[in-house]
């Protein structure tokens, strides 16, 4: 029996057991006609994915990713490059004996000077540089750079070897061997960033060729300064010596001087002769003359004279002929002295003047760009890249299934 029970705005209706029983059977098969297809399903989807899985896995799911990381994930690569050519002066041929110096001390052309240049950009000493100077590492450390392309990922990676790794990746330096152009290219994930490091690396590989020159003068000019300060040690020695030999022997010139005694004996054995003259007249015409005696004290006069002067000319011990021979020996040293310190100060002039034809420049060609657009991930191309390898991939492998299932069959 069914009965109505009234609320306020409301009418329900009283229902037996027996309902209730009926009403729940009805519900029931009413869920079991709605969860049929969802029983069904897994069942259909296990056989979609067992008959499409190369597909899925090999195209599909490769696409999905791939799109996913180029379009939200991947960040954009800015490269900025210059260009520029080391330079130094003609070179004029130069004389026998410095050209042979310039090769024993190892000068080399600006064509090589160009590769010393780019090992060391590609060095360690120019990376540790960078990195003391403008934090590199952490510039390429930065969380806002992608997976695929920042320094140390985990974390765990942050030694100075394992960022040269990262570093050789980033900085390329390229040589034109018929024209001697370097080009440098650097790779950042922001413009003024990679403006900034190429300019930094210029900056080091000038510092280089200034310290090159520096060098190349110092050993060039060192050799010859060393030589022109001996030279002058030595010519100030041999000067010395005979101003002291002059002092000690008191004489000024040897020779000079020996002429003088010889000239001076020359005119006393001139009045020997007129003497001895006079003698023999005496002799012949006035045997008893009172003039004979003078004039025999006057000839013994003049010969022991004559003969004074003659060993002061041509004696052994202290003669002029003796003082004139350690003369002449220190005179010729004192010679020999200046007109090497001649020589060595006109090979030091020399040897400045070529240092300063072989300086080198570095000279920009192209000055570091500024990028205004990045040019990496190329997105569209790098899509249709990984979609080709996969269906190439995919191909194959449905190529070996096929084989597998023949040989079977």
């Amino acid at each position: 029996m069914m009965e109505l029970i009234r609320f306020p705005g409301f009418v329900l209706k009283r229902t037996s057991e027996g309902d209730v029983a009926e009403a729940v059977a009805r519900g029931n098969a009413l869920l079991q006609r709605l969860l049929e297809p969802f029983r069904r399903r897994p069942k259909k989807l296990l056989d979609l994915l067992g008959r499409y899985w190369a597909s899925i896995l090999l195209l599909i799911v490769p696409m999905v990713l791939a799109a996913i990381y180029y379009g939200f994930i991947a960040s954009d690569i800015y490269i900025s490059e210059s260009q520029f050519v080391i330079r130094q002066q003609e070179r004029n041929k130069m004389p026998s004996s410095l050209g042979m110096f310039l090769q024993s001390v190892g000068m080399t052309s600006a064509h090589e000077e160009v590769f010393a240049v780019r090992e060391f950009m590609m060095s360690r000493d120019a990376m540790k540089l960078l990195d003391d100077n403008l934090q590199l590492r952490k510039i390429y450390s930065n969380q806002n750079i992608d997976f695929m392309h920042r320094f140390n990922v985990q974390g765990d990676a942050n030694s100075l070897e394992e960022f040269y790794e990262y570093y050789k990746d980033i900085v390329s330096v390229e040589i034109d061997t018929s024209s001697s152009i370097c080009v440098v290219k650097i790779k950042a994930f922001t413009p003024q960033t990679a403006h900034s490091l190429i300019e930094a690396l210029l900056f080091l590989g000038e510092g280089l060729i200034n310290e090159l020159n520096a060098r190349s003068q110092h050993d060039l000019v060192r050799f010859y300064k060393q030589e022109l300060d001996e030279a002058e040690v030595a010519n100030k020695r041999a000067a010395l010596a005979l101003s002291a030999y002059r002092n000690q022997q008191m004489v000024f010139d040897p020779k000079q001087q020996s002429s003088m005694q010889l000239e001076q004996v020359g005119k006393l054995e001139a009045e020997l002769i007129a003497v001895r003259g006079q003698l023999a007249q005496y002799h012949s015409f006035a045997s008893s003359s009172p003039y004979i005696a003078s004039l025999d004290k006057r000839r013994t006069e003049l010969e022991k004279e004559i003969g004074h002067e003659m060993s002061r000319v041509a004696g052994k011990n202290n003669s002029m002929t003796q003082k004139l021979i350690e003369y002449e020996r220190l005179s010729l040293e004192r010679d020999f002295m200046d007109k090497r310190l001649a020589s060595a100060m006109a090979s030091l002039q020399q040897a400045r003047a070529e240092a300063q034809r072989q300086l080198l420049y570095l000279e920009m060609i192209v000055a570091p760009n500024l990028p205004d657009k990045s040019l990496y991930p190329r997105r569209g191309r790098d899509l249709l890249l990984v979609f080709i390898t996969c269906l190439a991939l995919y191909g194959l492998v449905r190529l070996f299934i096929a084989g597998v299932k023949e040989h079977r069959s």
